[in-house]
């Protein structure tokens, strides 16, 4: 029998095996819907053109007694001009390094894309009084910082992704222990395909607690068949927010630090809410220099879905601004200091219910061009990108 196959035969079975008594329920369908409608210029990668994206996520949760099954289906739709490349985002939804074949396209052509995949299905029950054991595909987070997140080692934050409204899913056994009010042990063994063939593992053990005016957490272990160590704290500093996380990676050649450290506050502009984030990022899976780029999206790294940014060293800067209570406008920036190129993203967003919102963007590359197929900076062959998307959940 197949790998994937006897994963969801061996989920099926342990779902079928719970006792279904009188307190067992099913929850109600619920998800959202997205519609959205984008336009680009032209590129030295790509033509101008115009995309059209219809997304679909239905969700629903059984429990029996303590134990209870997750369930999420997500389907994408996207009708485009030809030759048209927009990147992440404004593709079709994707699991996280998917071990389970729980995903396809239904349609794959130069203008019509469909795809469709289970981004939750997992089981979750009581391990004694204090613990918790989860298994299947879950959504796992390890993060402390918000917008550059390189010691997640499931899935790290897409700052670049405009219309993820849910983290993806993990293929994992995962088990949490509660020793304590304020501390959390927990083990993650996580499966996942390799670019080159083949699968990797990753087997971590985390710890968190509170410090005194610390929250801090570290992790060790096997990722993805590698040794790593990761350490992280938040804390305040009178109205400012203090985040900071690093982790130390073992490779074939070398060991490889990343690290990231934020600050953010929550202000009053004309009485309304403005909140500020500003976080720097040290990268060693990145670029150095521009040369090194293409080199970077290919390499395994970025393949398994972990960098955010293909830079070494990269600044973002956030600002989202409450103009009315139903209304609210934001400004992302995100700069390569290795070449000063820079994405700088406005956005409008207008609650047109307590369900149902628009959201209005841009994106803008700022940089030198490439040379022909030749990069010179980071963002500075992105085309001007405009688009508008209607949210609805339910």
């Amino acid at each position: 029998m197949s790998r994937p196959r006897s994963w969801v035969l061996l989920s099926a079975v342990a779902v079928l095996c719970l006792p279904l008594d009188a307190t067992a329920q099913l929850h109600p369908i619920s998800g959202y819907y997205l519609h959205a409608v984008a336009g680009s210029e032209s590129s030295p990668f790509s033509d101008s053109g115009v995309i059209d994206i219809q997304r679909l996520r239905l969700m629903t949760r059984a429990q029996t007694g303590a134990a209870r099954f997750d369930l999420a289906w997500e389907t994408t739709l996207s009708l485009r001009s030809d030759d048209l490349a927009l990147g992440r985002g404004f593709e079709g939804a994707e699991p996280a390094a998917p071990w389970l074949d729980l995903q396809g396209s239904l349609v794959d052509r130069r203008r019509v894309a469909w795809s469709h995949g289970v981004d939750r299905l997992s089981l979750a029950f009581p391990m004694g009084q204090r613990g918790r054991l989860t298994i299947g595909r879950q959504s796992i987070s390890w993060a402390t910082t918000l917008f550059f997140t390189p010691t997640d080692p499931f899935v790290p934050f897409d700052p670049t992704d405009p219309f993820r409204e849910y983290r993806a899913g993990v293929d994992a056994i995962r088990g949490v222990f509660f020793p304590g009010p304020f501390s959390e042990l927990e083990a993650v063994v996580r499966p996942a395909p390799a670019p080159e063939g083949g699968e990797t593992w990753t087997a971590l053990i985390r710890g968190q607690r509170l410090l005194g005016p610390w929250e801090a957490s570290a992790w060790v272990g096997m990722l993805h068949d590698k040794p790593a160590v990761a350490g992280a704290g938040g804390r305040s500093v009178g109205e400012w927010g203090l985040r900071a996380e690093g982790s130390v990676r073992g490779t074939d050649d070398e060991s490889v630090l990343r690290a990231a450290l934020g600050i953010d506050r929550l202000l009053e502009l004309r009485d309304r809410d403005l909140r500020l984030v500003l976080e720097i990022q040290h990268d060693g899976f990145g670029a150095a220099e521009a040369s090194e780029l293409l080199e970077t999206a290919l390499s395994p790294p970025a393949a398994r879905g972990e960098l955010s940014v293909l830079g070494r060293d990269a600044l973002v800067m956030n600002a989202n601004w409450q103009v009315h209570p139903l209304t609210s406008v934001s400004l992302l920036s995100l700069v390569s200091l290795g070449d000063g190129s820079a994405l700088v993203s406005p956005g409008l967003t207008w609650s047109l219910s307590d369900e149902v919102s628009l959201r209005l963007g841009a994106y803008v590359g700022l940089g030198p061009g490439p040379e022909g197929a030749v990069l010179r900076s980071e963002h500075g062959a992105t085309p001007a990108i405009g688009f508008a998307a209607l949210t609805a959940f339910f």
